[in-house]
């Protein structure tokens, strides 16, 4: 067990290459000049780089410095790294407690930390305690996940003095209406919906909210659960309806949108159809700009019961390339799901994928209804099409809610 747990959180938590190694406090550095170094010199650099002190430890002779407002704290190591008088500088590090997160949900997580809650197996686990103890994510990282979209305001991915959802700054500082960063995508301030082909990649679905939310949701805030990542970006891109289905189209433009605009790992927890060149090349376009695919090795066929991926292959988990990480799935004993496929050399890895507790956009909750989406019908359908069996939606001023009418299936049925 200890080795698929231990490969399960270097993926998660190494191979999404993480910016620096460690959390720092911004503006502040550890600086340590060498013996004999002149006094002068000293105040020449401190004085170059517009510094103050903050705290001197005379027993070691180490100096906290604050930066100038906008000075970077990777600008300045760079720019003291080849000083005669110093003996070291480094970033101020954030260090924690050695404990597990404070979120009320957290022990509903067996897929992070199995203490056999659920009826399992303890143990059977990623180990994410111990994992966060040497990392815990950072907003540096982008991950673009491309599903049904995400809530991105949800509490878990957003609670107000913190937010795990991508900005594209250069659309979020500019002129609404205008693209302001050239890329083809006009105000796409949080990602794309290429479904509605729009700047707003809201979840109707659930599933992208869901995923983003074991991928990302915010740590040790003392709400809701925590995803393997405490911080990070994600990018949410829209390519699946409501009613869970999308195209290679879609999914082709969201990977290179993706790629083009800084995701380091992309998540596909989707698949179907055949081999495709075009949704291939796309994968590759990826793999030659170092940018990481997860993607999922499936959930077997119309039995519901897991296929053999190196004799059934699933795509795009079962495209040949170097970038592709397929991931099977385990239940809380580290067995395989029932659902889940397989493949001693399509499939790389198994993760904990059963009964997985996470984010998702509130609808109801104790019959009291929270609207996520509404539209109105007066001037007719607008860009809603009528479809069913035999075309019997359409709008209806006879059944209707609040009047003038409402889209019902109120046509004689043939």
């Amino acid at each position: 067990m200890k080795k698929l747990a231990i490969l399960t959180t270097v993926v998660f938590f190494a191979l999404t290459g993480f910016g620096l190694a460690h959390d720092y406090v911004p503006g502040q550095l550890l600086v340590k000049w060498k013996e004999g170094a002149s006094l002068l010199s000293v105040q020449n650099t401190i004085r170059a780089l517009n510094m103050k002190t903050e705290r001197n430890f005379p027993s070691l002779k180490v100096h906290q410095m604050k930066l100038p407002r906008g000075t970077e704290v990777k600008t300045a190591l760079a720019m003291l790294q080849n000083n005669p008088n110093l003996e070291y500088a480094e970033p101020n590090y954030i260090i924690r407690v050695l404990a597990t997160p404070n979120d009320a949900q957290f022990d509903q997580l067996w897929g992070l930390h199995n203490t056999g809650q659920t009826g399992g197996t303890a143990d059977a686990d990623i180990d994410a305690p111990e994992a966060w103890d040497i990392q815990t994510g950072s907003p540096d990282v982008v991950i673009a996940v491309t599903d049904s979209g995400v809530a991105w305001g949800h509490p878990d991915l957003n609670d107000g003095s913190h937010s795990n959802i991508w900005t594209n700054d250069a659309e979020l500082n500019g002129t609404p209406g205008v693209d302001d960063d050239g890329n083809g995508y006009v105000d796409d301030i949080r990602g794309w919906d290429f479904v509605g082909k729009d700047n707003d990649p809201t979840d109707y679905h659930t599933h992208g909210t869901h995923v983003s939310g074991t991928i990302a949701a915010l740590g040790n805030n003392s709400a809701g659960i925590t995803g393997v990542n405490w911080r990070a970006s994600i990018m949410g891109l829209r390519i699946i309806g409501p009613w869970g289905v999308s195209d290679t189209a879609n999914a082709m433009e969201a990977i290179t949108y993706a790629v083009d605009n800084g995701a380091k790992v992309i998540n596909a927890s989707w698949g179907g159809g055949g081999f495709s060149q075009a949704l291939y090349d796309a994968l590759s376009y990826a793999n030659g700009h170092g940018v990481l695919f997860v993607a999922a090795a499936g959930n077997g066929g119309q039995d519901a019961i897991g296929d053999d991926n190196d004799q059934t292959p699933f795509y795009p988990a079962s495209y040949d390339l170097p970038n592709i990480i397929s991931v099977a799935a385990t239940d809380h004993n580290d067995t395989l799901a029932d659902f889940s496929n397989y493949g001693a050399t399509s499939v790389d890895i198994a993760a904990p994928g059963a009964w997985i507790r996470s984010s998702v956009p509130t609808v109801g909750v104790d019959s009291v209804v929270n609207t996520l989406f509404t539209e109105n019908f007066d001037s007719g359908l607008g860009n809603w099409t009528s479809w069913g069996t035999n075309d019997l939606w359409g709008l209806s001023s006879t059944y209707w809610t609040s009047s003038p009418n409402s889209l019902a299936d109120s046509h004689p049925r043939a």
